[in-house]
């Protein structure tokens, strides 16, 4: 092959894989996983309930601190995080005392989407009670123009200084990543802030589409073969983990200031990047594709014959969408029904062993455990799913009716011992999943104090 042919071609692949899709989200509704996953830790027994607040009382009440704060952490992200692209200096959080631009002051020193709207509330799961609070319209929540997928949820409002328990300020918190913080960053999407934010170009996925451009924030290829880097640095250029640790350290800070009820948010907003983490399909771009076999793809579109290259980036977007309508489905009647038995609320219940959090836990723990699962987690759904869902590129499994009922079709399709093997499998990445988060709310309580 000529040499001059590697880089187009493996770009190629990538720009136009299953970045490109609207779905990018990782695990569908964070919640209903994190609650099951830490509801027996002990830290409950001791923490007390907390005053909810405004994100703009808070901001206030700690400004000058908070300008230190963020100062201090851009410097350990620039040292310590490899691919990380620093933050402009014109963007630095500054102690102005202004009450009327703080909240866009510090939206833009984090880099998130300034439109965002962090509202007080709750995100209730299936057979939780309102406990006579307002019920909040999705709208107030998120800004995404297509909210869908929320229609299944129930959200409250909350008063400020309305005593709440920490769990659940944490619970609602960790879906909050996938309502809009992520949307627009880039210079390419066509946004006033992507353009001075300093990330550049969008450097894989459509930078067309609303969803879309959240996707270098929530998928971290960490563990690829060397000649995809070499040939496809833009591969490197993912923030999950600026994120990640970002939102933690902000956990510490405002616990640090007495301020718990944010300590306890920020927790959840990192939380939700560390749940993304054991997602196996969004630590590999292409499970169940080998490098050799992307590479020779990509070469025979190049010369004309596609037809290989869109079926790989097909069906791989097809089977992670059949992967969360399962885990969604399934977990939610889990939890309508109180079945605590279930596969997935019993993996949940009982992570993988623990293993404590660190910077080194990140990189060759989590993300290298997930990305290795991939290849067998693709396999499984080719094999147990039924091939017009998974192994069939000629449709979009996320327009097909039988994905609303996918767990009776495939009872239908390949029998009962098919939703039992899928389960079993998913389950196992549960498992992992609720180490993952333990260990990051464990490693946040070794720095903190709660009296």
């Amino acid at each position: 092959m000529n040499r001059n042919l590697f880089p187009l071609a493996l770009i190629l692949i990538f720009l136009t894989g299953p970045f490109s899709v609207l779905k990018v989200s990782a695990w569908s509704e964070h919640p209903m996983l994190v609650r099951p996953a830490l509801i027996n830790h002990p830290i409950w027994q001791k923490a007390k309930p907390v005053e909810a607040r405004n994100l703009k009382t808070f901001l206030l009440e700690t400004e000058k601190e908070l300008e230190k704060f963020l100062a201090e952490q851009e410097a350990w992200s620039v040292a310590h995080l490899p691919n990380y692209v620093p933050c402009p200096a014109d963007l630095a959080f500054k102690a102005t005392g202004n009450p009327d631009d703080i909240l866009l002051r510090f939206y833009t020193a984090i880099r998130i989407n300034p439109n965002v709207k962090i509202p007080l509330y709750l995100h209730l799961l299936p057979h939780d009670t309102d406990m006579g609070r307002p019920v909040a319209d999705p709208r107030e929540i998120c800004t995404l123009e297509d909210i869908s997928f929320m229609l299944n949820t129930v959200y409250t409002r909350v008063e400020e200084n309305e005593l709440l328990p920490p769990l659940e300020v944490l619970v609602t918190a960790s879906d909050e990543p996938d309502y809009g913080f992520d949307l627009g960053l880039f210079i390419d999407n066509m946004t006033s802030y992507g353009q001075k934010y300093g990330f550049g170009a969008q450097p894989f996925g459509n930078p067309n589409l609303e969803y879309g451009s959240q996707a270098p924030f929530h998928m971290g290829f960490y563990h690829e073969a060397k000649i995809l880097y070499k040939f496809g640095p833009f591969l490197k250029q993912t923030y999950l983990d600026y994120r990640l640790y970002l939102y933690k350290a902000l956990s510490e800070f405002a616990f640090s200031q007495n301020q718990p009820y944010w300590g306890w948010r920020f927790m959840g907003w990192g939380m939700h990047y560390m749940g993304d983490v054991s997602m196996p399909y969004h630590m590999r771009p292409l499970p169940g594709v080998s490098t050799t076999r992307m590479m020779w793809i990509n070469l025979k579109a190049m010369m004309g014959f596609p037809k290989a290259k869109d079926n790989a980036v097909q069906l791989v977007s097809n089977r992670h969408t059949a992967f969360e309508e399962f885990q969604v489905q399934v977990l939610r009647s889990a939890l309508r029904d109180m079945n605590n038995d279930h596969p997935f609320l019993q993996a949940l219940a009982n992570p993988t062993p623990a293993v404590p959090f660190s910077e080194d836990f990140f990189l060759n723990v989590a993300t290298r455990e997930s990305a290795a699962s991939g290849k067998e987690i693709d396999k499984i759904l080719a094999r147990q799913m039924p091939d017009m869902l998974v192994s069939d590129p000629k449709v979009e499994t996320n327009d097909l009716p039988e994905t609303d009922r996918i767990v009776a079709f495939m009872t239908e399709t390949n029998g009962p011992e098919s939703v039992e093997k899928v389960t079993e499998a998913i389950a196992g990445r549960m498992r992992h999943f609720s180490m993952h988060i333990r260990s990051y709310l464990d490693d946040i309580l070794t720095h903190i104090s709660l009296l």
